[in-house]
């Protein structure tokens, strides 16, 4: 595997932060970055941020791992990782309150081999980077396709309809209609 890019290392790097370890259970998982741009940010430069949805996760005997609603997001500033935001979904309560499994990983679509999956992982996160590049720039992204088709991919089904309720505009780009 090659070296980490912007995104991979924030999502790793975020759950050192004493926000994190504060807030956070250790039997969490950072789910797929939603993009946010501001243009212009607060000095007047475009400023494009990551919203990391927060889910629990709770290790099936047997196999598997069962999957929660996300419970809150937290924002960081994408080219400093700086947390910018942390929101307690429990508390803005955008959706039903669930105690019980929304899902399993793995999914239909990631059983297989494990270095697959971790390759694909890496490239979509990659592909991030260039997303958040892109959307930094003003530039066009070019990968769009590749992009939307590991995202499809990757991303846990059960997790999808919070995922289109905390970012409908880029769901809807990448994922298709709801």
């Amino acid at each position: 595997m090659g070296e980490p890019g912007r995104t991979a290392a924030l999502m790793r790097e975020v759950r050192a932060t004493p926000l994190f370890r504060q807030l956070v259970p250790m039997e969490s998982g950072v789910g797929w970055p939603i993009p946010v741009r501001h243009r212009p940010g607060w000095d007047g430069t475009t400023k494009v941020f990551l919203r990391l949805p927060l889910f629990g996760m709770r290790t099936v005997p047997g196999g598997g791992t069962h999957l929660y609603a996300p419970f809150a997001t937290l924002t960081v500033e994408w080219r400093t990782g700086r947390p910018m935001e942390y929101c307690d979904l429990r508390y803005t309560r955008p959706w039903p309150v669930r105690r019980d499994p929304v899902g399993t990983f793995p999914h239909e679509a990631v059983r297989g081999p494990v270095e697959a999956y971790r390759a694909d992982r890496e490239r979509l996160l990659l592909l991030y980077d260039e997303l958040a590049g892109c959307l930094a720039d003003d530039r066009p992204f070019d990968a769009e396709a590749e992009f939307s088709a590991l995202l499809r991919r990757l991303m846990e089904p059960p997790l999808e309809p919070y995922y289109r309720l905390l970012g409908d505009r880029f769901c809807t780009r990448f994922l298709g209609g709801s």
